[in-house]
């Protein structure tokens, strides 16, 4: 049974492996699809499946394969990253999330801020806390900016900002917007702000408005600098302000007129192909729209071949077209203009071809026509009777540089120099890193500038001048003696390196004088502190000594009495052998020390003894052995002695006594 109403199907694709990811596509299925093929391609699907009665779901995989949709999501995150304000971070295609504190995110958000009211994280617009400044950023023009009372104008950045907390004093003290670019009528007030002046329409515009002011191209001509700008008469045409026929024929409103003469000439006349307006009269053969006359020589030559100017140019004209000034004359000679002489006070050989600016041949000289010094970097003099030095200071080396792109017209440089000290020497020193010439010359008080040196390389020079064949100094404050170096010759880039000083000559007498005095002083110093260290020692010594004598004095001491016996003449001659009956007992003769020093902690002392020295077999001592005695000392120790490690067992035991070792 076939129902008159629409049924739903839904199919349920799973792909295991390789596994991807799938999504819900919804599909209708016809009236016509009977019930029972329905149910038998749902019986499989689960019950919580939510059916449709208008629509079907499909889960079907994508096209895309996971690695693009992988990428397509970092690139929708970083895309999300850029964005740090609510409402552009919500405002995407892409889903982002606004996380507060100016950040945006493709996923969810890791540490939620708080922003102000809104609830975080924010994907709806209408959740955003309304903030001026993204709205502000959008107003690129003054006048807007400041119609919103949220947004003022920096004129330092010329930007648009959030006004923020302002006071009414601040608001009333707002500087008013210049202008708009459309209230301007003149290319001159146009081209001075933020403004593009179309010429052909006359009309200011603004820059960021240019597109919508001009949808189809209608501004033919336009420019930004009032130096371009021409004076307009209302209700005329601007083909009158073009020059060369290439000019007039890129306008569409323009075609050329030539003279007839066969050197270029000609006029711009409002036109079109059929010729030009009403108005104006110009042969037909002689008009050209599409294209210019094959003779362009401007007026000053005539062709050869139809199209190849004769030279050379005539009226100090040249160039292929005859269409540039000769060098030294400026001026536009483009169809039929003249060229003048370049007014430089003698100071340049040639100057700008358009505007007649002098290109000024010495270093120093300032102005369009080199007629003064420049006298801010120290350069002084009168170009008009002269020419500018650099007033070099004695005593000081100086380096001029001249290595930019403004120096490469300098083919002189100039320098004066005043020597000071009337006894003393003036040494002159100049070293050039390019080949150059050199002239110097001197001009004392009252008279004229006479040469001295000429012609010379400046490489690398040195000359002395001599006090006694010029005056130097100051006399009556007028400077007696003036030299002035000119390097001339010389093709940019390069370094100059000049000096003047006065030093004084050094007197070889006097110095060797001097020296040998303080030489002699210095010895002579040197002994005397020899001296003195010397007897300084020898009473430190003596002191010492004393010191010493006194500490031995103070030890205590004590008198001692000895009897010493003659020795018998039969005792001095071992030779002589004798037998004697040796008592049984003999009176022990042990010697007593005459002194003993106990140590710390009394277990060793410092025995001394006197010791009877030998007398060679004499009687008496020899001569020079006041009684042929000595003292004798020893360290000992105090106490019982150890005993012995070997005993012999057959001698008796003798009673242990004290002794000393």
């Amino acid at each position: 049974m076939v129902s008159a109403t629409r049924e739903f199907a839904i199919v349920m694709l799973f792909i295991l492996d390789p596994p991807v990811m799938c999504q819900f596509v919804q599909a209708t299925v016809p009236p016509t699809l009977a019930r029972g093929s329905v149910i038998e391609k749902v019986m499989h699907v689960q019950k919580t499946v939510v059916f449709s009665r208008d629509q079907d779901v499909y889960i079907t995989c994508p096209e895309v394969s996971r690695i693009k949709m992988t990428q397509q999501h970092l690139h929708d995150a970083e895309r999300c990253g850029e964005l740090n304000d609510c409402q552009s971070c919500v405002s995407t295609s892409f889903g982002c999330t606004y996380c507060g504190g100016g950040a945006c995110t493709k996923d969810k958000c890791r540490e939620p801020l708080l922003d102000g009211n809104a609830s975080i994280p924010v994907k709806e617009i209408d959740q955003c806390v309304r903030d001026p400044n993204p709205v502000c950023l959008q107003l690129h023009g003054c006048q807007a900016c400041t119609a919103n009372t949220q947004c003022h104008w920096d004129y330092e950045a010329s930007r648009c900002k959030a006004a923020g907390n302002r006071t009414a004093n601040d608001i009333v003290d707002t500087l008013p917007c210049p202008p708009a670019c459309a209230a301007l009528t003149s290319c001159e007030n146009c081209t001075q702000g933020e403004c593009i002046w179309c010429q052909n329409e006359q009309r200011c515009v603004d820059k960021n408005a240019y597109t919508a002011s001009f949808p189809y191209g209608q501004c033919r001509e336009w420019t930004t600098l009032s130096s371009k700008c021409r004076a307009a008469v209302s209700g005329k045409s601007q083909c009158g302000f073009y020059r060369t026929c290439s000019q007039c024929r890129d306008d569409p409103a323009c075609g050329w007129c030539d003279d007839g003469s066969r050197t270029g000439l000609g006029k711009c006349l409002p036109g079109g192909d059929s010729g030009p307006q009403e108005e104006m009269e110009c042969p037909a053969h002689r008009w050209h729209f599409t294209h210019c006359p094959s003779c362009q020589c401007n007026g000053h030559s005539t062709c050869l071949d139809g199209h190849v100017c004769r030279q050379p140019c005539g009226n100090l004209t040249t160039g292929p077209h005859c269409d540039k000034c000769r060098t030294g004359y400026w001026g536009n000679p483009v169809n039929g203009g003249t060229c003048q002489k370049c007014e430089c006070n003698g100071q340049a050989t040639h100057c700008n071809s358009e505007t007649g600016k002098c290109y000024c041949s010495t270093k120093g000289l300032a102005g369009d026509h080199c007629e003064k010094c420049d006298a801010t970097n120290h350069y002084h003099g009168d170009p008009s009777k002269g020419s500018c030095y650099y007033d070099l200071t004695i005593d000081y080396q100086f380096t001029f540089n001249l290595s930019k792109k403004d120096d490469r017209h300098f083919t002189q440089i100039n320098f004066r120099n005043s020597p000071m000290k009337s006894d003393v020497d003036a040494d002159f020193t100049i070293i050039c890193s390019v080949p150059a010439k050199m002239n110097i010359t001197i001009r004392t008080a009252g008279g004229p500038e006479k040469p001295l040196i000429t012609g010379v390389n400046c490489s690398t020079f040195r000359h002395r001048f001599s006090k006694t064949e010029h005056l130097f100094g100051v006399e009556d404050n007028v400077t007696l003696t003036t030299f002035y170096v000119y390097v001339y010759e010389f093709q940019p880039p390069l370094w100059i390196q000049i000096a003047f000083s006065q030093y004084p000559k050094l007197n070889l007498q006097q110095f060797f004088i001097t020296f040998s005095t303080c030489f002699l002083l210095l010895l002579l110093m040197a002994a005397i502190l020899w001296k003195i260290k010397q007897k300084y020692d020898m009473f430190r010594r003596r002191q010492r000594l004393f010191v010493e004598m006194e500490q031995m004095a103070s030890r205590p001491f004590s008198q001692v009495i000895v009897e010493i016996e003659n020795r018998d003449y039969n005792e001095l001659s071992p030779a002589v052998e004798t037998i004697a009956t040796v008592p049984k007992k003999r009176k022990k003769d042990a010697p007593s020390p005459i002194a003993l020093e106990p140590c710390s902690g009394n277990r060793a002392a410092v025995l001394s003894l006197l010791v009877r020295l030998p007398t060679g077999g004499h009687q008496h001592a020899p001569p020079g052995q006041v009684a042929g005695l000595a003292v004798a000392s020893a360290l000992v120790t105090l106490g019982n002695p150890r005993r012995p490690s070997i005993e012999h067992p057959k001698e008796p035991k003798a009673k242990r006594k004290q002794s000393q070792h």
